[in-house]
This record gives structure tokens, C-alpha cells and sequence, in this order.
């Protein structure tokens, strides 16, 4: 046996032995408390029972010797207890709302009465969770829909959390590169654990924060929780924050929704170069728009008894224009003109202005080297085919950028819209009467189409559209097996399918960056699937003062990706790599202040505009230092065309066990201990593709030592 299927082997005994000790309530809540008697002392022995009389669920206890009674595993909702006792009436409280991820106390005294006497009282359980260390806040359906959301998204909810640094970057190049963008307590944004209904979303591709990968809409949640820190040992996989949340389910009346938000264009305002660039052009003055139509609808309702159901549908159409900024040549660079700044006080051929101009004539002066096909196929100087480029440039607006003598800016509105649509449905079922076994189905479905880059100058298409269409579906069977054994097995399937589509067939020459912005786009395009397996298991056992609780977490990650980003040969104009590194100050051809060229009377380049010269000088005579040829074989090593996309397929499985005990010294003090042990195994090539070094890098070590060794 190999021993990659050694390793997959383990995992899956680890993962099958966990299952048998399995317990955590990342989708679930529990209630705890102490019942005493008018006097204060406890009362061992008494019957008490929650219920949810929406859903038909209902579990009973009784109090221990100390009169403590604990619910663990309880779905989160609004619950009915009763506590009932010899020798006392019955006590009944109302709405005791139960919120996920957050441990409640309910104490409770017992009155002396006929036994048939029923009292009701209304007790919330604490809103601030005593029991353990944990740190976060929970959300109820209640309070995401009061609050004011633009586009409702959950997202902007997750984030109003203390501790939580979210700064909202709208762009995935922003995002990707600002890990800032929701850290929590000193995390990366992409250590945020998100479970839904208990089991894994988490978005293997990009990994933002807060975001999934199967999108819940706000109509969907039943409530949330984030801990910000000081997590249990039942929660794991990442070092952030953990985001648990709850889909609603169905009740034994019908209930539903239907919605529509708008964000219209009134009150638009436009930017200030956006405008100066509009009014220049001769159009008129336009804002920028932002139009946003959210909608939807939900039902949820019984189908036969204890059999209930929830759907929901969510739209988002998107209409938003962005303000697009370019670098183009000026109107004298396009003719053959290259200006550059001097340091007039230090050179007497420097005009007064400080500014110099070559004329196409000079630059052939400054190119002694050129000596035909050789190096230069065209002419000394400049070149013909990159004045042809040049002038299929739109003309300059937007003075603000660019060296502001020969690259200048050219700004415009261009629209990038997006449709989303998300599709949810799910089942809950009590096999028993008393809700002791309770199983439910949940599946998901999300197809996007969003321009993520917009054009490259208008006229043009998109430089890259976005589309997702991810699905997933989940079950979940909890086994109240005694009062005090609890196990909770969850399994759920994600295949997430995101794709970018770009506009690059074929290798291309770029001027380098911080020159000339291509004419076109030469975007790449990316295909990725992801299907993802979880099985998750928990086991929770109530042993007098110990709550103990073991569980195990199983994911096999497949990561299949095609892209043709690395399959044409490019060339920049990149300065950089020139022999010298450069052109003004290196004494090299182009360099007006080189000795050999102290007979033409041209000033030197001033220190500053050093950069912005090269960039220009080498645009401006098509010179091509730069050239990456990217050659992409297949194991058997077969060349594959340019531009072919490359299949790469990756696998990875990570294993997580954990053993916890919630030991009840007191009444008033509750010490929490556990133990969690995360395997992650390295993704490695599944179709053989995969290098490894020949000898192991473990053996070019011991050489090097050796080696050294022998001077």
C-alpha cells in the first residue's frame, strides 16, 4: 500500500472511531439550571420538560441530586419549559428563547400548591451566556430583518461584532490582498470558520470572511452567532472567528414572505474627475450609478405530521457603474515626441521651463546601436508599429495621472452588473412524538453572473465575467439515545463551481506596468470545481457534575481547476531588464546625458523623472526586454498548444477529534477543559502530475551537509 493510502486509510478509521464518540453544538444551543423549592433548597427528582410546540418537539429531564437539570443538543427556538414535582403545582414558563451557540441558565423555584395547580410565568433565559469562556454575539431572525441593510446582506450583520476589523473592500483584487478585510482579534479575514446548520461552508477558494461557500440570504436565517474568541473545544479548523449559522425550518402553521428592496439612482452624485472628464469629452454631466433591486419570497408550513418544510427564493439584480481610469500617450508622445524634465539649474542646455523635448530626428541620434533586422527590425528611433498602437488610443482626459508630458489619463463610467440568484430548501422531521430522534435535509442552490472587470476602454467587452454556480445539500440525524447521552451526526455536500471567463487567445506584448495600460484586455481564463465532503459527529454524555462531550470532523477536499493564465508567451516593455537596468543615467544608447552624446547638446535626465523617462523611452521605440515563454506539458510530456487551458487536480483531507468535559465544581462556577487535535493533510496532485525532486529534498540536505563538510 502507498503511503498516501496509508494516510487517506487512517483518516477514515480516525473518522469512523470519532463517529462512535462524536458532540458539539455549532448548530445547536443548550439549557441549564437548578430548581429549589420556596426555601431555597434544591429540589432532586423534579420532571422538567421543554417545548416547541411549533415544530411538536419536546424532551424531558429531571433534576439530579442537586436539584441541576441540563438540555443538550436543543435546536435553537422559543421554548415552553414545565417543572413539575411531588408534593408541588406545576410551573410553566413562557418564551424562553433559546439562541445558538449560547449556553442559557434558567433557574427556578417551585411553589407550594395543588398538584393539579398550574402556574405561568414569563423568564427570559439570560441573554449574556455565564456558563463558559466564549466571547461573541447571537442574532435572531427578529433582529436581522428590523435592522437597515443595504442589499440585505448578511454579511454587514457578521461584521458588527466587537473585535472584528472588516473594511468592506468591495474588489476581489482588494480583498485578496488585504487580509485585514474581516480580522478578527489579530486573525486573517481567511481564519474565520463558517459552519451552516453545523457543517462546513467555508470557501476553499478565495476564503473571505463571513462568506461561504453557499450563500444564506437574510429571509433564510434563522438566527446566528459569532465567537470572536475564547472558543470551546468543539469548535476548530481555523484560529479566527467562528461563525455558526441556523436555516430556518417549517412550523405546524403556514408562514411565508415576499419582499422587494430598491436602491434607485436619486441622490446620485458624480466624482470630480469623472465630471471634468465627461464635460472635456463634450457630454454631459452623468453620475456614476448604483442601482440595486433585491426580492424574494419564503413559505414554510407542515406537510403531515411532524413532517415540516421551508423554502425560500432570493434575487439581486445589479446595476452599478464604475469609474474606469487608464493610461494613454498624450497627443505629442503619439506623434514621435518624447519630453522629459531636466534640472535647468544645474544644466545650460535645460530650457528655463525644465522641460525637454526629443524630436523623432534625436531619438534616431540617441540609437547609434540600431543596425537593422538584427535589433532593430523597423528604424533607429522610433517605432513605426508602436506609433500605430499609440494612436488607436482614445485622447487624454484626466491630467491628474501619468507623467503628465508624455502618459496621461484617460477616465469613464463603464457598467459592471451582476445577477444573483439563491435557492433554498429544507426538511425537519421528528421521527418520534417526543422529538428524542429528529432528522433534516437541507439543499442549496446559487447561480451568479457577475462582470468582476469591467472594459478596457469603452466600446470594448468586459475583461472578465464571474460566474458561480454552487450547490450543496445536508442532512443532519441528532439521537437523544438517554437524558444523558446525546449524539448528533451531520453529513454535507458542497460542490462549488466558480469560473472566470477573460478575453485573452493569444500571447501579447504589454507595455510595463506604470507605462502605457494595454489597448485591449488580455485577461486569463479560470474554471474551478471544489466538491467538498464533511461528516461530522458529536457525542454529548451528562455524568453527575461532568458534561462530557467528543466529537470528530471529516473533510475530503477535491480542488479541480483549468486556467490558461500561464499558457502564452508575453513581452514588456519592462526598462528593468535592460543590461543596465535602466536607460537615463546609465551612459547606454537613449540616454541623453551619456558622453557619447555630449555633442548634441541634450540636457540630462533630472533624478526624478528617471522612471517615468525609461518607461516612455523604451514604449516609444518598441523595445521588448522582457520575455516570458510559459510551456505547459502533460506527465507524459506532451507539449500542449498556447493558450491551452491546464487541467490541475488536487486533494486534500483533514481530520479533527476533540474531548472536552464542562466540569460544575459549583452551582455559580463551571470549569471548562478539552483537547483538540487537527490533522491536515497537504493537497497533492491527484492525476500524477505533481514534481518531486530527484534525489528528496531530505537527501539534497544531508549532501549540502556533506559537502560542507568536506569544504
Amino acid at each position: 500500500m502507498k503511503s498516501s493510502e496509508r494516510c487517506i486509510a487512517l483518516l477514515i478509521v480516525i473518522a469512523v472511531l470519532g463517529a462512535a464518540l462524536g458532540g458539539a453544538q455549532t448548530s445547536s444551543t443548550s439549557l441549564r439550571g437548578t430548581v429549589v423549592d420556596p426555601n431555597g433548597a434544591v429540589v432532586p427528582g423534579a420532571e422538567v420538560t421543554i417545548t416547541n410546540s411549533a415544530t411538536a418537539f419536546s424532551r424531558t429531564t429531571k433534576t439530579d441530586g442537586q436539584g441541576f437539570y441540563q438540555f443538550l443538543e436543543v435546536p435553537p427556538a422559543t421554548y415552553t419549559v414545565t417543572l413539575k414535582a411531588a408534593g408541588f403545582g406545576i410551573l410553566q414558563v413562557e418564551d424562553v428563547r433559546l439562541l445558538v451557540n449560547t449556553p442559557a441558565t434558567l433557574n427556578q423555584a417551585l411553589r407550594v400548591q395543588a398538584a393539579s395547580e398550574k402556574v405561568e410565568v414569563r423568564s427570559q433565559a439570560p441573554l449574556v451566556n455565564t456558563e463558559d469562556a466564549s466571547i461573541g454575539n447571537a442574532f435572531t431572525a427578529d433582529q436581522m430583518t428590523a435592522l437597515p441593510l443595504e442589499g440585505r446582506d448578511p454579511v454587514s450583520i457578521l461584521s458588527l461584532q466587537p473585535g472584528v476589523l472588516y473594511t468592506g473592500n468591495s474588489s476581489d483584487v482588494n480583498r485578496d490582498a488585504d487580509s485585514r478585510s474581516g480580522a478578527v482579534s489579530g486573525a486573517r479575514s481567511d481564519q474565520t470558520a463558517i459552519t451552516v446548520d453545523g457543517l462546513d461552508d467555508n470557501d476553499p477558494v478565495l476564503g473571505y470572511a463571513f462568506q461561504g461557500a453557499l450563500r444564506s440570504t437574510l429571509d433564510s436565517l434563522e438566527e446566528f452567532r459569532v465567537t470572536t474568541t475564547n472558543s470551546n473545544a468543539e469548535a476548530g479548523r481555523s484560529s479566527g472567528a467562528q461563525v455558526s449559522l441556523v436555516t430556518k425550518g417549517g412550523t405546524n402553521r403556514f408562514h411565508g414572505s415576499l419582499y422587494g428592496y430598491n436602491r434607485s439612482k436619486i441622490g446620485e452624485a458624480n466624482s470630480f474627475f469623472n465630471k471634468l472628464a465627461q464635460l472635456q469629452a463634450g457630454n454631459p454631466n452623468v453620475p456614476p450609478h448604483l442601482v440595486r433591486n433585491t426580492f424574494g419570497a419564503s413559505v414554510g408550513g407542515p406537510i403531515k405530521n411532524r413532517l415540516f418544510f421551508f423554502a425560500t427564493y432570493e434575487g439581486q439584480r445589479t446595476h452599478e457603474t464604475a469609474i474606469v481610469t487608464r493610461f494613454v500617450p498624450t497627443a505629442s508622445f503619439r506623434s514621435g515626441l518624447l519630453t522629459y524634465q531636466c534640472d535647468n539649474g544645474q544644466n545650460a542646455t535645460c530650457p528655463s521651463n525644465g522641460l525637454f523635448t526629443l524630436n523623432q530626428t534625436d531619438l534616431a541620434n540617441l540609437d547609434p546601436l540600431c543596425f537593422g533586422l538584427g535589433n532593430c527590425p523597423q528604424q533607429p528611433g522610433v517605432d513605426p508599429a508602436a506609433l500605430t498602437v499609440f494612436n488607436s488610443y482614445p485622447m487624454p482626459n484626466n491630467p491628474t495621472v501619468g507623467d503628465g508630458l508624455n502618459i496621461s489619463g484617460f477616465t469613464f463610467a463603464d457598467p459592471t452588473p451582476a445577477k444573483l440568484d439563491t435557492y433554498i430548501v429544507k426538511l425537519d422531521y421528528n421521527v418520534t412524538s417526543n422529538g428524542s430522534h429528529h432528522l433534516f435535509l437541507r439543499g442549496n442552490l446559487q447561480n451568479d453572473h457577475v462582470t468582476t472587470s469591467g472594459a478596457q476602454f469603452p466600446g470594448q467587452p468586459s475583461n472578465q465575467i464571474s460566474t458561480a454556480n454552487n450547490k450543496g445539500w445536508a442532512a443532519g440525524y441528532t439521537t437523544v439515545i438517554s437524558n444523558s447521552l446525546i449524539n448528533n451526526f451531520r453529513y454535507g455536500y458542497i460542490r462549488e463551481g466558480v469560473g472566470q471567463a477573460g478575453l485573452q487567445t493569444q500571447g501579447y506584448i504589454s507595455f510595463y506596468a506604470g507605462g502605457i495600460s494595454n489597448p485591449i484586455g488580455e485577461s486569463p481564463t479560470t474554471n474551478v470545481r471544489v466538491p467538498l465532503h464533511n461528516f461530522v459527529d458529536d457525542l454529548s454524555w451528562t455524568k453527575g457534575k461532568h458534561t462530557l462531550q467528543f466529537g470528530t470532523n471529516l473533510r475530503i477536499i477535491n480542488n479541480l481547476r483549468q486556467s490558461n493564465g500561464q499558457s502564452f508567451i508575453t513581452g514588456s516593455s519592462n526598462p528593468t531588464w535592460l543590461a543596465a537596468g535602466g536607460i537615463s543615467g546609465t551612459g547606454t544608447s537613449l540616454d541623453p546625458g551619456a558622453l557619447q552624446f555630449a555633442s548634441l547638446g541634450f540636457p540630462e535626465v533630472s533624478g526624478s523623472f528617471s522612471a517615468s523617462y525609461d518607461f516612455a523611452a523604451t514604449a516609444l521605440t518598441g523595445m521588448v526586454p522582457e520575455v516570458v515563454a510559459a510551456y505547459q506539458e502533460t506527465k507524459n510530456f506532451t507539449l500542449l498548444p498556447e493558450g491551452a487551458m491546464v487541467p490541475r487536480h488536487f486533494r486534500a483531507h483533514e481530520a479533527e477529534w476533540y474531548a472536552q468535559d464542562a466540569w460544575r465544581v459549583k452551582p455559580n462556577l463551571t470549569l471548562t477543559f478539552g483537547l483538540r487535535y487537527s490533522l491536515l493533510q497537504p493537497p497533492y496532485e491527484t492525476t500524477g502530475a505533481q514534481v518531486a525532486p530527484v534525489p528528496g529534498i531530505s537527501q539534497w540536505f544531508r549532501n549540502r551537509a556533506i559537502g560542507m563538510a568536506n569544504g
